[in-house]
């Protein structure tokens, strides 16, 4: 299912990436900023939340800190859980971990990390699908960026 994370508590920020790289770390992003810095594919049958931009980038998760990294088939630290407690993401191999906002942060570039539960509304989140036609849309964007301009 692609579309997007709100922050509950800013719903103008929406969790994004910094750089479109491993390594990269995931903050907080305008939800006006490009569609492949903000796009997510989640596989609700893996856990996977994967970059739509790029098929092989997932969220994954070292301590504190969340970021972007090759797909590693079956590894915990890149899954995660949106079903046990609805409108916070859990991390599978951390289970007492969610995913939240540094500092309750609500600017652009704010950084987005793995905390323990608690309830708060730095770690709340809301998955916005895109329907269909949006997606055609978005479609029919992208092809049209990638034409050379005609000069």
């Amino acid at each position: 299912m692609i579309g997007f994370f709100k922050y509950t508590s800013c719903p103008n920020m929406v969790i994004g990436i910094s750089d479109q790289q491993a390594g990269s770390a995931l903050v907080l992003k305008p939800i006006n900023t490009e569609l492949r810095k903000i796009l997510w594919n989640v596989n609700m049958k893996t856990g996977e939340i994967i970059l739509v931009a790029s098929d092989d980038m997932v969220m994954d998760t070292s301590g504190s800190s969340i970021t972007l990294q090759q797909r590693s088939k079956g590894k915990l630290s890149q899954q995660w859980d949106m079903a046990t407690t609805r409108g916070f993401i859990r991390n599978k191999q951390y289970t007492t971990h969610v995913i939240d906002s540094l500092s309750r942060g609500t600017y652009d570039g704010n950084s987005v990390i793995l905390y323990p539960y608690n309830g708060s509304e730095a770690q709340q989140w809301k998955f916005v699908p895109m329907d269909e036609m949006s997606l055609n849309n978005l479609a029919e964007e992208v092809m049209a960026e990638e034409e050379p301009s005609q000069g």
